[in-house]
C-alpha cells in the first residue's frame, strides 16, 4: 500500500484465515462507530432508516445499485436539504441483505419524511423510519445491529455472531463526502466523565509480559445528562 501524502510504501498483512478476517471486520466496525459518533447526535435534523426487500435478495451489488437510485430520488425531491449519510448493509442468516441508513439534513434544523414516502422512494419492500432521540451512543446502537444476532424464538442475543456472515474483503459502510472524520487525541485531555460514551482497556504483551496498557475513550460533547 502507498501513502499518497508521503509516498511511503507500507506492507499490509492480508487476512488469510477466518480469525484474521474477523479481526479486520471488528476494526472496521470500531472505526465506523467512531465516524457515526462524530457526525450523528440524535438531533432533530437526523433520521435512522432501514431499507429491506420484499424478496430474499442476496446480491450485494444490487443492494448498492438500488441504494444509489434511492439517494438520487431523495435528493431530487428535497433539493435544498443538503443530505449527508452513512449507509451500512446488514446480512441476514438466510443470506439476504438489507441496509441501515443514518441521514442528516445539513441545511435544515428539522427533518421529517414519512415512512410511507421513504417506502415509495425505495420501492423494493419494507422500510422503517425513526429518530434516535435520546440514544446516548448512536455508534454503539447501530453497531449492535451489525454484530449481534437476536434469536426471536429463544430470546437470546449472540454477541458478534453476525460478523461471520460478512464476505471477505467487503466494504462494510459507505459515507457521503461531507461526513466528518473523528478527532483522535493521544493523551489525557481532561474531559468530564459525563461526556464519556465508551471506554475499553487492553494490554500489550511481549514474550508473555505486559509492556503497556492502552485505554481507549470516546466522548460525545453534545451528550445531555438529565
Amino acid at each position: 500500500m502507498v501513502n499518497i501524502d508521503t509516498g511511503e510504501i507500507i506492507d499490509v498483512k492480508h487476512a488469510k484465515t477466518r480469525a484474521d478476517q474477523m479481526q479486520v471486520i471488528r476494526r472496521s466496525i470500531r472505526k465506523l462507530r467512531m465516524i457515526i459518533n462524530a457526525n450523528f447526535f440524535g438531533e432533530d435534523n437526523e433520521l435512522f432508516i432501514t431499507l429491506t426487500y420484499a424478496e430474499n435478495m442476496t446480491d450485494l451489488k444490487r443492494l448498492y445499485k438500488d441504494f444509489n437510485k434511492f439517494v438520487k430520488r431523495l435528493k431530487y425531491r428535497y433539493k435544498d436539504y443538503g443530505f449527508e449519510y452513512i449507509a451500512v448493509p446488514e446480512p441476514q442468516l438466510r443470506g439476504a441483505w438489507h441496509l441501515h441508513l443514518l441521514l442528516k439534513a445539513m441545511n435544515k434544523g428539522y427533518l421529517y419524511i414519512s415512512n410511507d414516502e421513504i417506502a415509495e422512494l425505495w420501492s423494493h419492500g419494507f422500510t422503517k423510519t425513526e429518530r434516535l432521540k435520546g440514544v446516548d451512543n448512536i455508534g454503539a446502537y447501530v453497531s449492535s445491529y451489525l454484530t449481534n444476532i437476536y434469536n426471536e424464538d429463544t430470546g437470546v442475543k449472540s454477541k458478534g455472531a453476525r460478523l461471520y456472515l460478512y464476505p471477505s474483503g467487503m466494504r462494510l459502510y459507505r459515507c457521503s463526502r461531507g461526513i466528518k472524520k473523528p478527532d483522535i487525541i493521544v493523551g489525557d485531555i481532561g474531559l468530564d466523565n459525563k461526556y464519556k460514551v465508551y471506554e475499553k482497556q487492553f494490554e500489550i504483551t511481549r514474550d508473555g509480559e505486559v509492556v503497556n496498557v492502552v485505554t481507549i475513550k470516546q466522548y460525545n460533547l453534545k451528550r445531555v445528562n438529565n
